[in-house]
């Protein structure tokens, strides 16, 4: 009898584990919707980065685990319908939804299902099984392995997919070189709305930092030319990418992020602590021409980011709205050459730009492009930046477009300094405070209107003063105000300048000096009031109760 029940008690248990293994085969659970994530750049309609195919669409599930046997079921209560036919399986999602879930034994499946007329005729991903907590992602849990050889474009891919679905995430990168775009068919990674791309350091490969690694902890590698790492589509907010190495094996039309749309628009998006490195551009923004460059891309923020040997240039945008505030962030220019712009930043067209304590620069021996070009822009602020060797500071409509130029919107530059060319070929008004030049920066015919005061033109004349140079600030502009400076050392003293029609509202006040105290070298026309000069004398004399004087005929003639 006690054998009877050991057999019994056996069976029971061989029961239980058997049920409890086929449960636990069952335990991953993989759910999401028939999501396109692809940004083009052929619509002549509204199209959103984020779509969705049909419900009645076939989605295909394969076997990427050939050790084991195919062995899915759909979860209950959802709607999912699912047949299995080998190592593969097909189902639809729920028709209300467009949500699918099943439970596999695998770590991961391939999904496919068709495209729509703007993206690939099948769209891929091999998804994972849904995280217990969600919100937070590592790149590695999607299948990617960064170790600079394999190609990681389809885990970046599923996973941007994923954290889609979810109206947004943080996708987390650890050390590694993450390289994309070996295969073919390549297309740029969109980003969906909410995405927080984070990496675990801003340096960039190359750093001086005397360390035995010189490879940026992490960073996303592209291969292939004529193509971008990630795309920005219409319909996209809140993208924030931070503390990573975005680089490129080739600079030939290459593009670390590049944003594209024309009807709905793009806004907030802030890079922190990114470097861009070896480009054609780092970050590249277009609108198309089906709205004529009539996209609004705005509240862009670029803080503390590094734009390291990009080709053409490390910021460039050709959209008619477009908002950028740049801060803390450096570049560092390839020498200027056919086919190599090498600049730090261009904007066709911009509604708004702000730079702060921003700076750039090439080498002396292999001078940079242009600091800032622009052809045309809403207001421009420059606070606390600077740039060396460029082969210019700062160019205004290079390419003399007569509808560019406009006065409404001014270009001012506070507490700055520039000492390479800045090139005015359009109307604009200037504002300039408490920044220093050189002492032939600037290069700009009558059409440039000049509010300066507090400016400095030469550097200190008791070290360097202007020597070498013939000092001539705005020779051709026009000035409508200009303070003056008293002598310094190697710098003569210049009188303050005001615009030709000025109307004060109260007395001008001279300074009032004595007979004999008159200064010399003044030129004609000069003013001063003599305190102690007699009246209607040519040349000034001591001895009356006072007089205006003037500088006539290189001498001081009291009126």
């Amino acid at each position: 009898m006690l054998k009877k029940y050991q057999i019994i008690a056996s069976l029971i248990f061989v029961f239980i584990f058997a049920v409890a293994f086929n449960i636990n085969a069952q335990t991953n659970k993989f759910e999401g919707y028939n999501i396109i994530l692809d940004a083009p750049d052929n619509h002549k309609s509204a199209v959103c980065a984020v779509r969705y195919a049909p419900s009645t669409s076939n989605i295909i599930i394969s076997d990427l685990d050939t050790s084991t046997p195919l062995n899915i079921k759909p979860c209950e209560g959802t709607g999912t319908n699912l047949t299995q036919s080998g190592s593969t399986a097909s189902m639809k999602g729920n028709v209300g939804t467009n949500r699918w879930c099943f439970r596999g034994e695998d770590k991961k499946y391939r999904i496919s299902f068709p495209g729509d007329q703007y993206t690939t005729k099948q769209v891929i991903y091999d998804w994972v099984p849904t995280p217990e907590k969600l919100g937070i992602y590592h790149i590695k849990d999607f299948g990617a392995v960064g170790d600079g050889q394999t190609d990681d474009t389809m885990a970046l891919k599923t996973a941007l997919a994923f954290i889609a679905t979810r109206n947004g995430g943080i996708l987390q990168f650890s050390e590694g070189d993450y390289v994309v775009g070996k295969g073919p068919n390549f297309r740029p990674l969109t980003l969906p709305s909410g995405i927080t791309i984070q990496g675990v350091s801003g340096l960039h490969s190359g750093a001086t930092t005397n360390n035995a690694v010189r490879q940026s902890p992490t960073r996303i590698t592209l291969h292939g030319t004529n193509r971008a790492l990630f795309r920005i589509g219409e319909c996209s907010e809140k993208i924030h990418i931070k503390d990573i190495e975005l680089n490129s094996v080739s600079n030939e039309n290459t593009y670390g992020v590049e944003a594209v749309g024309a009807f709905i628009s793009a806004q907030d998006f802030l890079f922190e602590n990114v470097v861009f490195s070896s480009f054609f551009r780092g970050i590249y923004v277009r609108g198309l021409e089906v709205t004529n460059l009539n996209w609004q891309m705005e509240y862009a923020k670029v803080e503390k980011c590094r734009f390291i040997y990009n080709r053409d240039a490390g910021i460039y945008t050709n959209a008619r709205n477009t908002g950028w505030k740049i801060v803390g962030s450096l570049f560092v220019n390839p020498k200027k050459q056919p086919g190599q712009n090498a600049n730090s930043m261009h904007f066709e067209r911009a509604s708004g730009v702000m730079i702060h304590d921003t700076a750039g620069g090439g080498f002396a021996n292999a001078l940079g492009g242009t600091f800032l070009n622009i052809l045309d822009s809403g207001v421009v602020t420059i606070i606390s930046s600077q740039t060396e060797a460029m082969t210019n500071s700062i160019v205004y409509n290079e390419v003399e477009n007569p509808l560019a130029g406009d006065y409404s919107y001014p270009i001012t530059i506070i507490n700055s300094v520039f000492g390479d060319p800045i090139v005015f070929k359009a109307r604009r008004t200037l504002v300039s405070t408490g920044s220093l030049y050189g002492p032939n920066t600037f290069q700009a015919d009558e059409r440039l209107r000049v509010y300066s005061t507090g400016d400095r033109f030469c550097y200190d004349g008791f070290t360097l003063g202007c020597q070498g140079a013939i000092r001539s600030n705005f020779d051709k502009a026009t000035i409508v105000f200009m303070t003056g400076q008293p002598r310094d050392g190697n710098v003569p003293e210049s009188p303050a300048i005001f615009g030709t029609d000025v109307e004060f509202n109260a007395p001008v006040r001279m300074s009032s000096v004595l007979q004999n105290a008159l200064p010399t070298g003044k030129p004609n026309g000069s003013m001063v009031y003599c305190s102690n000069c007699r009246r209607n004398t040519p040349t000034c004399q001591a001895g009356g109760s006072g007089a205006p004087a003037m500088v006539v005929n290189g001498q001081w003639s009291c009126l």
